[in-house]
């Protein structure tokens, strides 16, 4: 069984985070949507140190606020962290023993007034943009250089834009 530096390592792959890079722009997506203090997003260059760590020492010297939303990112209670990892750390907030969907998918954004307003009016010409897995991944799309789409119009153009690529399990 992995530990330290490693165990982190191989658990970012199999959430599906193929690189640092990956898992560090998703901290920082989380941090702004979270906008908990006792949560910090972490840059590559931080991850890649403390999945080389062989000792356990770098990730129990780093701070609470970056081992607690790498703990959160990776699908891990505290105590699941220790278990795997090998070092302790504070509770993770957000992080809920009794649903197991908390801990594997990425937080569930506000869905914008504009984007339930398509799904009401455009669902009769493609049902899938009223379709609330559909919409929370629309939702979560918000790098739009600061202006994204706002108005029902402006979101089934979007969705139109994106439609081809989206598939739904039920």
């Amino acid at each position: 069984m992995s530990r330290y530096g490693d165990a982190l390592t191989e658990r970012r792959e199999l959430r599906g985070y193929e690189t640092a890079s990956d898992l560090a722009k998703k901290s920082k997506e989380v941090a702004e949507q979270l906008r908990d203090p006792q949560m910090s997003a972490f840059s590559q260059q931080t991850l890649s140190r403390l999945e080389g760590d062989k000792t356990g020492e770098l990730i129990a010297n780093a701070r609470p606020r970056i081992q607690r939303m790498l703990s959160y990112l990776l699908g891990w209670s505290a105590e699941e962290f220790e278990m795997n990892v090998g070092v302790g750390i504070p509770a993770v907030p957000h992080f809920s023993n009794t649903s197991p969907l908390s801990a594997s998918s990425p937080p569930t954004p506000d869905i914008p007034e504009g984007l339930l307003e398509a799904g009401e009016r455009f669902a009769s010409i493609d049902p899938l943009i009223a379709h609330p897995k559909v919409q929370a991944m629309l939702a979560r799309q918000g790098n739009f250089g600061g202006r994204g789409p706002e108005t029902a119009r402006e979101w089934w153009s979007y969705f139109e834009s994106v439609r081809r690529y989206i598939e739904v399990d039920e």
